[in-house]
């Protein structure tokens, strides 16, 4: 085995830290933690019935919704797939993926959803970090579960 340490090239270094940044993102959601950090000052978050600009407001949008759903009974899990990413330039990169979110219902009555979403993102890395500057969410399919 050589000694030599090897560079990663520029676009793989970005893809790895553009994944890294999405599985974060959706495990804080899961977790029910803030995702301030995870988005840039001036961030914004739309969707088809909600938006949010700005960090705290972007992180407060997603600790709301976490909530909602507890309050509902519900535990989730989110799934992202099938990401592309897209230079820009300037360190500036278009991310789009798939969600899936699976809700299930931690009550006495069985059930849930899942629901899917495209996601249409631009993520800015800057000295070795990848942080969301736009997100935008397009549900494209939901699904009751019953048991």
């Amino acid at each position: 085995m050589s000694s030599e340490t090897t560079t990663l090239p520029d676009e793989l270094t970005a893809r790895v830290l553009i994944s890294d940044l999405v599985d974060e993102f959706y495990n804080r959601i899961d977790r029910r933690e803030s995702t301030a950090d995870l988005v840039t000052e001036d961030a914004t978050f739309k969707t088809s019935n909600r938006d949010a600009a700005g960090r705290s407001a972007v992180a407060e949008l997603m600790l709301s919704l976490a909530d909602l759903r507890k309050e509902r009974g519900r535990e989730s899990r989110h799934f992202g797939a099938n990401v592309s990413v897209t230079s820009l330039g300037e360190g500036r990169y278009r991310v789009r993926s798939l969600v899936i979110v699976v809700s299930l219902d931690s009550q006495p009555v069985a059930g849930g959803v899942l629901n899917m979403g495209d996601h249409d993102d631009v993520v800015v890395i800057e000295g070795g970090t990848a942080r969301f500057a736009s997100r935008a969410m397009t549900p494209a399919l939901q699904l009751g579960l019953t048991a």
